[in-house]
């Protein structure tokens, strides 16, 4: 199977599902052009479901494409550069155009006032990150819903989230394999989108396969803020909460709300400080 990067899109970036070149997608009765399964599996069918025969399949045998939405989810195009401001969700986002979807139906009007917010932070965001992440992204989805209602993560209706208190389905953003997703549900972070970046960038911008928050710089940084964090969410074990606090800290100071910072360090202004330098020197910010 091809790498999902690499599957054929249309013109708004969405997966096609005619085409494939997944094994579960081929069917029983499509004809078969392609190599024999040398298995011994049914012909067509190639792979573990070939190999087992007809049946109920399991997990294992279900690709991206069973998960995809249908393609008539609707698409909202960007006001064209140089229209005057309006808050509708659609102001122009720059070379991110490129990578953002904008998931909501323009005939029912304006979307949710978070899903506005999320744009705005995009455009807001300096050049050279806009850059950054443009060239770095696969997509950006924004729109109405929880993180299950929109593209690339269908599959998480329903599914625990890794603490195992609530469904995927209250989460407001979601951040993997080089997408941002981001609804209008409610979140204690700053900023949804903001913080989703932040994510991104700590992905992208890290070298040798690792997160910018793994690095020797910020893994100190992070061992001074450790004692004055107040959330057990920025405490978890492991690279979790490393990278939360990352996260969170990006969204803060990128949306100029440097008093959120402080609180996140039980008010010690100091090593705040301490925090917003580390960013401005990487991102400008």
């Amino acid at each position: 199977m091809r790498p999902r990067s690499n599957q054929p899109r249309d013109r708004f970036g969405r997966f096609r599902k005619a085409g494939r070149d997944d094994d579960y997608a081929l069917g029983p009765e499509r004809p078969e052009t392609g190599p024999v399964d040398t298995a011994g599996g049914l012909r067509g069918m190639t792979g573990r479901l070939g190999r087992r025969g007809l049946g109920r399949p399991r997990a294992g045998d279900y690709s991206w494409s069973d998960f995809e939405l249908e393609d008539d989810r609707p698409r909202v195009e960007p006001h064209p550069p140089g229209t005057p401001h309006a808050a509708d969700g659609r102001r122009d986002c720059g070379v991110l155009e490129a990578v953002l979807h904008r998931q909501w139906d323009v005939r029912e009007g304006p979307p949710p006032d978070a899903v506005i917010g999320a744009v705005e932070s995009l455009a807001s965001l300096p050049e050279p990150l806009k850059e950054k992440l443009a060239g770095g992204l696969d997509g950006i989805y924004v729109g109405p819903g929880g993180v299950p209602q929109l593209d690339d993560m269908g599959h998480l209706r329903d599914r625990p989230l890794p603490s195992g208190r609530a469904t995927w389905d209250i989460c407001a953003g979601a951040y993997g394999d080089r997408k941002i997703v981001v609804g209008d549900r409610p979140s204690p972070t700053p900023d949804v989108m903001l913080h989703e970046v932040g994510h991104a960038l700590d992905d992208i911008d890290g070298g040798d396969g690792e997160w910018t928050s793994d690095s020797p710089a910020f893994r100190q940084l992070y061992e001074e803020c450790l004692p004055y964090l107040a959330s057990e969410f920025h405490k978890q074990p492991n690279a979790l909460g490393r990278r939360e606090f990352f996260a969170d800290a990006f969204a803060a100071i990128s949306s100029r709300q440097r008093p959120a910072l402080v609180d996140m360090l039980a008010g010690n202004i100091r090593t705040a400080l301490e925090v917003m330098l580390f960013f401005n020197r990487r991102y400008g910010i």
